[in-house]
């Protein structure tokens, strides 16, 4: 069929397109609008509920710290002034002459008191921070230093400062308080006033939008001063990661973030600013987005009231309308299929044809006897690996192509056919690309025109189809089931060994001994089984054949592992992982009976490194906490199966001794008979 000298791929009218049926997509688009407008509306309305609702909220935030700020303004203002009033009744007197009048200061500090209900407790500390003379009546509970740090503090601020210190218990009146420090007038001491950190809250709590919310008075380096609700275990410090804390050390004055409450986790929504004339001291309130949330779904239900009849009714009008229209187009539609009947049947059979071809991948080629012309489809050529703009291949160049072994059977099919002794043919053969590659090739041909004189054949077509996957797929599957033919031989072997072999006392421990020798070779099975029968980690062999014994990996990786594995990854040779595996077996076996695995104590290491060198693989059974180790007197079974798998069957060698410690096993195995190639 390739002697003629041209390659032209013939031409494929397209189907003919079926005509257009009008209004064709009218109903579905009725009722998409339908779905999609009650919908678009309800989303657009929930939308602007959404942001409403944050709005809102964020106004609210904002008024109720404004309201804050100036409250918490004029309250340190004032008690600032308080502070400067007692500075001013003890102006002059050293510390030694306060501490000598200690009793009359008292009670003029008392009467200083009596107009500022907040306050419940007034000290006197020195120019070091010791505490000179205290208002309340209770006995000190403060200690000695405690003015040091507003000290320092005054110091760096300047003479005219006032410090707020953050909330701290007062052992003396049981309640968070926390602190307004005044310089004293002429002296390097300081006036230092108590206030409720508990009631500076609550008076903020009717400030509060909603419910569930929250307002702090802060100093700016995160500790917090008074809070509602209160402080119950001390004031807690915001992380320098918070948000607000971010916000304050970016010099933002005020605003609103979102953030988290500092104990509970809350997400919060926090308006925040800082004191007018306190730099260092700010204000947040805080309302759970939860809330915010809340008032948000409960804004949606007159939405709902309103939508849900809306859509009812538009769904219920278009699907009416949907009915109305699919009964018109199936009048229309019987009149279209008559038409589109008659105009595919002219191209039906050329198009399943068409379609067939691409599904199967399928090349087609036609020769006219006649002339000696050949066309191809594109897929030929491809099959071939031709180029379509290159010569045709001469009869004699491509039959030599063919593989010698298939040359004779697709030249006498060839002939055959081109003669009339036959009406076509189907023959596989080999053929060489011009990138040198082998195909394998599946040709049919067919006789389908003759001379109606002679009844002579006038021209052939046929397919070329690219089987070289599934004749290699099937020489694998060949091959496979050889090996598995060989494996299964193998293994039968094996099994009459261990059957021969197995000596025990009685017909149970009999049965013990062959069941687990049976389960190590049918792991081994199965291993080289998930593994395609190429080979298997070694590794992997270990963990399966001692996972009985307590070395998976689950058991391996818990504490008081009994058994530690430690090597580099290697994959064994096919043909070696069952009789390892076997060995393995028997060394853990005969450490379970006598070894280290039969006490809980004891503990067992493997360990293995490829001798690039010496061309070995060395192999260590490493026994620990075990009884005391003894020589043993006679060879038993499980031994004779060691020596002679490693020995006999793998052409290596094994040492035994019997330290102290436990069993130690040396197995030296030639690395080229074991190892098979990358894990």
């Amino acid at each position: 069929m390739d002697q003629m000298p041209a390659a032209i791929a013939p031409a494929v009218a397209p189907p003919v397109a079926a005509p257009q049926r009008p209004g064709r997509l009218g109903p579905a688009a009725l009722v998409a609008v339908a779905l999609l407008v009650p919908a678009a509306i309800f989303g657009a309305g929930a939308w602007a509920a959404w942001r409403s609702a944050w709005s809102d909220a964020d106004r609210e935030l904002t008024v109720a710290v404004e309201q804050a700020a100036d409250f918490y303004q004029r309250m340190v203002e004032n008690h600032a002034r308080l502070a400067a009033r007692i500075a001013e009744a003890i102006e002059g007197a050293d510390d030694d002459a306060i501490r000598a009048s200690e009793a009359p200061l008292q009670d003029r500090l008392a009467r200083l008191l009596a107009d500022a209900p907040l306050v419940v407790d007034a000290l006197v500390v020195g120019a070091s921070g010791e505490l000179l003379v205290r208002a309340a009546a209770a006995p000190a509970a403060i200690g000695a230093d405690y003015g040091r740090p507003f000290i320092a503090a005054l110091q760096a601020a300047g003479a005219s400062a006032v410090v707020v210190g953050p909330a701290r218990r007062d052992a003396a009146t049981a309640d968070q308080a926390f602190s307004i420090a005044r310089q004293r007038e002429g002296s390097a001491g300081a006036i230092i006033l108590l206030l409720p950190a508990d009631r500076m809250g609550a008076r903020m709590a009717r400030m509060l939008p909603g419910t569930g919310g929250a307002v702090t008075l802060l100093v700016t380096d995160g500790q917090v001063v008074a809070q509602h609700p209160a402080i119950r275990d001390g004031a807690p410090r915001l992380d320098p990661q918070d948000p607000l804390m971010v916000a304050l050390v970016a010099g933002r004055d005020r605003g609103v973030v979102d953030g988290a409450a500092p104990r509970t986790g809350i997400p919060q929504r926090i308006a925040f600013r800082r004191i007018e004339g306190r730099a260092n001291l700010a204000v947040a309130v805080a309302q759970p987005r939860a809330s915010i949330i809340e008032r948000w779904r409960d804004s949606l239900t007159p939405l709902l009231l309103v939508a849900l009849p809306a859509a009812i009714a538009l769904w219920a009008f278009a699907w009416l309308a949907y009915r109305q229209q699919r009964a018109l187009q199936a009048t229309l539609a019987g009149l279209e299929q008559r038409v589109a009947e008659r105009t595919a049947s002219l191209r039906e059979g050329e198009e399943r044809l068409r379609l067939a071809i691409e599904a199967g991948r399928i090349g087609t080629w036609e020769t006219d006897l006649a002339t000696g012309l050949t066309t191809r489809s594109d897929r030929t050529l491809d099959i071939l690996g031709l180029s379509p703009d290159g010569v045709a291949l001469p009869f004699a160049a491509w039959e030599a192509r063919i593989h010698p072994a298939d040359r004779a059977g697709m030249r006498s099919a060839w002939d055959r056919a081109a003669t009339g002794l036959v009406p076509g043919y189907r023959v596989e053969y080999r053929f060489q690309r011009p990138d040198g590659g082998w195909r394998w090739i599946e040709s049919t041909a067919a006789v389908v025109r003759t001379d109606s004189a002679t009844g002579l054949p006038l021209r052939l077509a046929g397919t070329n189809s690219d089987i070289t996957d599934r004749r290699e797929a099937e020489d694998r599957r060949d091959l496979l089931t050889k090996e598995v033919n060989h494996r299964a031989r193998n293994t039968l072997a094996i099994v009459q060994a261990i059957l021969r072999l197995t000596r025990a006392e009685d017909a149970a421990g009999y049965a013990r001994l062959i069941e687990g020798r049976i389960a190590a070779l049918a792991r081994a099975q199965s291993l080289l089984a998930a593994e395609r029968w190429t080979g298997a980690p070694l590794g992997t062999l270990l963990v399966e054949e001692l996972a009985p014994f307590g070395g998976s990996e689950e058991a391996r990786a818990a504490a008081g592992a009994r058994f530690a594995l430690d090597g580099p990854p290697l994959r064994l040779r096919a043909e070696v992982v069952q009789p390892l595996g076997m060995v393995v077996h028997e060394l853990a076996t005969n450490a379970a009976k006598h070894g280290a695995l039969s006490t809980p104590a004891g503990r067992v290491a493997v360990t293995w490194h490829a001798d690039e060198q010496s061309g070995l693989l060395h192999m260590r059974w490493a026994e620990t906490g075990g009884p005391p180790p003894s020589f043993p007197m006679t060879r038993g079974v499980g031994s004779r199966v060691i020596e002679a798998t490693i020995t006999g069957q793998l052409g290596g060698s094994v040492e035994r001794r019997w330290p102290t410690e436990g069993l130690v096993c040396d197995i030296a195995l030639p690395l080229a008979r074991m190892r098979a190639g990358p894990v």
